[in-house]
């Protein structure tokens, strides 16, 4: 069962703007595709389990719980046929979480202790969405806001007006970085990063360089270099050896690669700065 509801015009005093709501239900295997959006997403899991995997995390939701994905955010939802999820998700516009979250852009929380209450909104959402009575998307978003209210009172805090487009790139920009910098041993592509932000790859690329003055890849490599350097001065491992365990694809063309950035061979660095 899965049941779409558009709103055009459901838009609150402070510039929140309800897009749509969706009551879905599903007892079978089923996996999307990773996506973005430019706006915030509520999932409401009522019965059942669903697994997210949000960028670089993944998690199950289970009943009485929700997630809260802020605007562009790569995630991806897969249904569980052994515990067939029931959920409601809202779309909206206009609107940012400033709830405690990792560098991976969501909030997992819980809303059993006031489930009786968010479960009577949920339904008379739905209904109201359902029915098309005279004035249903004012009483849609009024609906909308009692939820949200009621999730304010549950986290201490509350969905804020969206912040700026600058800021939400900077934070994008700094996601990359970091996941750079956790991740730089392993393989990576502007593709994959790119997606993980909802970027192209070129805005990726420009923003990047823009706040660090070099390229993704480019300080992925200086992450490797700047280990290879440390394990040239001070460890006698084989060339081999420390070009596979820093992501290079064989020892030729890390040697290659250093000798193009260092004027010398790594055999040559080793030579003139080996500490042991």
């Amino acid at each position: 069962m899965y049941d779409l509801f558009e709103l055009d015009n459901a838009v609150a005093e402070d510039g929140l703007q309800l897009l749509y709501v969706t009551s879905f239900r599903y007892e079978k295997r089923w996996i999307g595709t990773r996506h973005a959006h430019s706006f915030l997403e509520i999932f409401f899991c009522v019965s059942g389990d669903c697994e997210f995997f949000v960028r670089d995390s993944n998690f199950t939701l289970h009943p009485y719980e929700f997630v809260l994905i802020n605007p562009d955010t790569e995630h991806v939802e897969r249904a569980i046929p052994e515990s067939p999820v029931e959920w409601v998700v809202l779309g909206i516009k206009g609107g940012h979480s400033n709830l405690p979250t990792d560098s991976n852009g969501y909030y997992h929380g819980s809303f059993a202790s006031d489930s009786k209450n968010m479960v009577q909104l949920l339904t008379l959402l739905i209904s109201e969405l359902q029915n098309k009575n005279e004035q249903y998307s004012g009483a849609a978003l009024r609906i909308a806001q009692l939820i949200m209210i009621h999730l304010s009172r549950i986290t201490g805090r509350a969905i804020e007006p969206e912040v700026s487009s600058d800021n939400r790139m900077q934070s994008s920009i700094a996601w990359v970085k970091q996941y750079i910098d956790d991740n730089y041993t392993s393989p990576l592509s502007l593709e994959m990063l790119s997606d993980k932000v909802g970027l192209n790859r070129y805005g990726l690329i420009r923003e990047f360089k823009k706040r660090y003055a070099v390229s993704p890849i480019e300080y992925m490599l200086s992450c490797r270099f700047r280990d290879a350097k440390f394990l040239l001065e001070t460890t006698d491992r084989s060339i081999v050896s420390i070009s596979g365990n820093l992501g290079f694809n064989s020892g030729n063309y890390f040697s290659q690669s250093f000798q193009k950035r260092f004027g010398m061979s790594p055999s040559a660095y080793r030579a003139k700065h080996s500490t042991t």
